[in-house]
């Protein structure tokens, strides 16, 4: 991966308790969402920048514009009959502007424009239908709860990265910049750098504002949006300091097969400062939990009311 940065041994997903967050434990799935379904707009969402002449800019075009027509099912000859009759409409249409569209000017500015929206389509259209899989460095950011495992009534997932099998894993460079340079996408594209290729892919999936860096975020990037086998084994569950017993009971009570080396922590507040801790949680004790009874039906076979019931064990008089 371009940004160097050692894998830690374990990444975290944080979760609010739903159906989906119950397959992840027993049908041993990850979601691999959509890019358009994130709650930042600019996250795997570049501006193409043109860095080169304008007839460059052409070149890259005349490239993109032919295989788009090509994906749409049309020959060689009819792809390029398409491209040339639309260039000559961005031409003509640069010169409303004022100028003409190789100027040097404003016409030459508003040209480059058109060609570069279409090239930005194109990439879009490229990685269209990839899925991000999106995992923390921590268990215990006070953010990442809040925001992502429903204000603490949730969870965090713990992985281990031994022996993972995501073939794109790697961290988000909150230190990159959001422009794409169209003179790298002529390197990819037309030149067929393998190198310019990985720089196009890491800016597109892996390059976010600096005011995200507290997710520290490690990112799997898959062809495929959706559900998918998870590619990592699991290795610890923590509860959110809001999180509903029953939520806790039931996730270990459906591990118990594998439990072994899952370990189990509730989370809870540290008196320091704003600061989250863990401990782990008494499996036997959880395990030896049967299903409660409701109090309706407690007190049958017995003579008194409930209200007598009460006060017999709390040696109170109601």
């Amino acid at each position: 991966m371009a940004n160097e940065k050692s894998l830690p041994r374990r990444l975290y997903k944080y979760r609010a308790f739903s159906k989906n967050t119950l397959r992840m434990f027993s049908e041993a799935e990850v979601y691999f969402a959509r890019p358009e379904t994130f709650n930042d707009p600019f996250d795997c969402n570049p501006a193409v920048v043109s860095d080169v002449d304008m007839s460059e800019v052409e070149r890259l075009w005349k490239r993109v514009a032919v295989r788009s027509h090509q994906a749409r099912g049309d020959s060689q000859d009819a792809a390029r009959e398409k491209a040339a009759r639309q260039l000559g409409e961005y031409r003509y249409n640069a010169t409303e502007y004022g100028g003409t569209y190789n100027d040097n000017g404003e016409g030459t500015d508003t040209y480059v424009r058109f060609l570069v929206r279409d090239i930005t389509d194109y990439v879009n259209l490229r990685y269209q239908g990839h899925g991000v899989l999106s995992l923390a460095e921590r268990w215990d950011c006070p953010l990442m709860w809040s925001h992502y495992a429903e204000e603490h009534n949730g969870l965090c997932i713990g992985y281990s990265t031994d022996d993972h099998r995501c073939k794109q894993l790697g961290p988000v460079n909150y230190r990159s910049s959001r422009y794409m340079k169209v003179s790298d996408l002529i390197e990819w594209m037309i030149g067929r750098s393998t190198a310019a290729r990985d720089k196009v892919f890491q800016q597109y999936f892996y390059a976010k504002a600096p005011q995200w860096r507290y997710e520290k975020d490690w990112r799997a990037v898959s062809k495929a949006n959706g559900t998918d086998g998870r590619p990592f084994h699991i290795e610890s569950v923590h509860f959110g300091l809001r999180c509903d017993v029953s939520i806790s009971t039931t996730i270990v009570k459906l591990m118990s097969g594998a439990a072994d080396d899952i370990k189990f922590y509730q989370m809870a507040s540290r008196d320091d400062g704003f600061k989250l801790r863990r401990y782990e949680m008494d499996l036997a004790e959880i395990e030896a939990c049967g299903v409660r009874d409701s109090t309706h039906y407690l007190f049958d076979g017995f003579e008194f009311e409930p209200t007598e019931a009460i006060g017999k064990i709390t040696g109170s008089q109601v």
